[in-house]
């Protein structure tokens, strides 16, 4: 099982200060995120070479750099060029969001067009995009990532089932059998959630949890699952709630999801 984390909770560290967390987690690689606050932002694209070269020197991978461009324009055509530069071939795109003050089907056109430009654009430079299922957007599951990819077959999906509860739930099998198996999963996101009462009578809401401490995502069945499917892709490793010291929680969550991997199976109860 190959795990990168997602760089998020890090900050704006230093190339060599982030390399150094990372391999102390015991992570085999990272998913840089390139963002205002982050070790790269948009501004400074040219440091995802820099970042990868600190990563190699710790032995890890740039297995993903994670964006939220959407569309083709001077910003994406940099960033790309970066992660063509810097050996890195797979790109995790932005949200395609979904607006309730237009029609659906607006929506869907706009982002099947602003998608298209933005992969021809990676083609171009040799780095394949991968669209994750999220929340709040035009792609939170399998089917409706599908209407957006409808025709093509140049960009992979991430599968997130944590980001996916948030929307309700879909069966993990269920995801891969929509999105046409394991040849279409770039990356696979690992996170677990919670739901509480609200602070309005009758409400819910649903927060991130630290993966170590459960959730409702039943990730003893997931992971042993796609393994057995025979998925060698990576996984996201994903600390959005908040850590004090995010080594620690990167660590704890990490050693947990490996602990979890290499639990003996057991069979699934007849249905």
């Amino acid at each position: 099982m190959r795990v990168l984390v997602l760089t998020k909770p890090f900050g704006d560290l230093s190339p060599e200060e982030l390399a150094d967390q990372l391999a102390e987690a015991g992570a085999d690689g990272a998913d840089l995120l390139v963002r205002d606050g982050q070790t790269v932002t948009p501004g400074t694209s040219w440091r995802i070479a820099e970042t990868a070269r600190a990563l190699r020197a710790n032995g890890l991978e740039t297995g993903l750099v994670s964006t939220d461009l959407t569309s083709a324009d001077s910003e994406s055509e940099r960033v790309i060029g970066h992660c063509a530069e810097a050996g890195v071939s797979l790109m995790r795109v932005g949200f395609y969001r979904y607006d309730a003050g237009l029609d659906y089907v607006t929506c869907l056109d706009r982002a099947r067009r602003d998608l298209a430009g933005l992969a021809e654009l990676a083609a171009r430079h040799g780095v394949r995009l991968v669209l994750t299922l999220h929340h709040g957007t035009l792609h939170p599951s399998a089917a409706h990532a599908s209407r957006l990819l409808e025709g093509r077959d140049d960009v992979l999906v991430h599968p997130d089932p944590g980001n996916q509860a948030k929307e309700g739930s879909e069966d993990w099998r269920l995801t891969l059998d929509v999105l046409g198996g394991l040849d279409r999963v770039g990356c696979v996101g690992v996170k677990n959630a919670v739901w509480e009462p609200g602070e309005a009578r009758g409400s819910w809401t649903c927060r991130w949890q630290p993966l170590a401490d459960g959730g409702v995502v039943p990730w003893a069945t997931i992971l042993p699952g796609l393994t057995g499917l025979g998925y060698t892709g990576p996984f996201s490793l994903h600390v959005h709630y908040p850590a004090d010291d995010p080594l620690a929680a990167v660590r704890r969550d990490l050693g947990h999801l490996r602990g979890i991997q290499s639990e003996p199976t057991t069979a699934s109860p007849a249905r």
